[in-house]
């Protein structure tokens, strides 16, 4: 099948270059010697046979070789939230669900098993070869599903997150907010009555968040008008909650999203998210606060930012955990 994919490929880019196409013959001419004869073979065999048929046979075979490419792009984002997997698992047969499961890594299978409330089917290699082309198909189709990393590359730094650094990322965002919206508070007074809204980790945050931008050029009125009208609809509706500063981030980055994710970045990140915070998200999406295309923009770079701190911090944590040489 190899030898047909390389002759198609070789017989396709001499029908569609213009001037001077190389000829197959030296297109192949560094293969071994059995892979280059086999060619040759297949190609007297087309020469002789009714150009109807040979170009039957070449669109056929060019077919079949974009559709595997396609399949082994796809692939399970080991980012995707297990809770999601399980939700599609969910709507099959119990049979195809263990052959899924079994099919899975071993801690993502585990968590989707767990959130499923059975065990992970322990199948070996030759228990799945009787079933290996059934599966293939059930499992292209269930990958289908999701928003895999090759669909929006190339990927952003925000693209890159996963769950953990997307929770930091908003707290980040939250903290440089409450840090804008403090900015103007006329006295110290005003800006400790702020600070005690909140426990003693993230005031200190936000205190040093607001003398960082005071000792740099005044960010603009209509950014620090946003942040002030975000904080204040968040305190209000939402002053019971625990996490009072991430949940701000994440209208922050709802906010941003339309000006930087088409829909299947946004699929792409919501994936990696519990289900019911991704909801959230889109509620916010759906009702978004009033900001002009370049203010919207101009969150979206402030949410990239942060998203790049964030790798740029596993990158190095990586790297100090890693053994050194003996």
């Amino acid at each position: 099948m190899q030898t047909d994919w390389l002759l198609a490929l070789a017989l396709a880019y001499e029908r569609n270059t213009a001037h001077d196409p190389i000829p197959a013959a030296e297109l192949f001419a560094l293969l071994p010697d059995e892979s280059r004869q086999e060619i040759e073979r297949r190609q007297a065999e087309l020469r002789a046979a009714d150009e109807a048929k040979a170009i039957a046979w070449l669109a056929h075979t060019l077919d079949d070789l974009r559709q595997r490419a396609r399949q082994k792009r796809l692939a399970l984002d080991a980012r995707i939230h297990p809770s999601h997997i399980a939700a599609v698992l969910r709507d099959e047969p119990p049979y195809i669900q263990r052959l899924l499961l079994a099919s899975l890594p071993a801690p993502m299978g585990a968590a989707v098993a767990r959130a499923l409330r059975q065990g992970q089917a322990r199948l070996a290699p030759d228990d799945l070869a009787p079933v290996a082309p059934v599966l293939n198909a059930v499992r292209q189709r269930f990958l289908g599903q999701f928003v895999s990393a090759d669909q929006i590359a190339p990927l952003t730094a925000f693209d890159e997150l996963t769950e953990a650094e997307l929770h930091q990322t908003a707290q980040a965002a939250g903290i440089a907010e409450l840090g804008l919206a403090g900015y103007d508070l006329p006295t110290t007074e005003a800006v400790t009555a702020l600070l005690r809204r909140f426990g003693e980790a993230d005031a200190r945050a936000i205190a040093e968040r607001i003398a960082t931008l005071r000792a740099q050029p005044a960010p603009s009125a209509a950014r620090r008008e946003f942040a002030r009208q975000m904080v204040k609809s968040v305190m209000t509706h939402h002053k019971r909650d625990p996490e009072l500063v991430t949940t701000l981030g994440w209208q922050i980055i709802a906010a941003a999203l339309p000006a930087g994710c088409d829909a299947n970045r946004l699929a792409f990140t919501f994936q990696k998210l519990a289900p019911k915070l991704a909801r959230r998200l889109q509620d916010w999406l759906d009702a978004p606060p009033a900001a002009s295309p370049t203010l919207q923009a101009q969150l979206f770079q402030e949410v990239l930012r942060l998203a790049q701190r964030q790798r740029s911090a596993f990158v190095s944590d990586s790297a100090a955990k890693a053994p050194g040489l003996e």
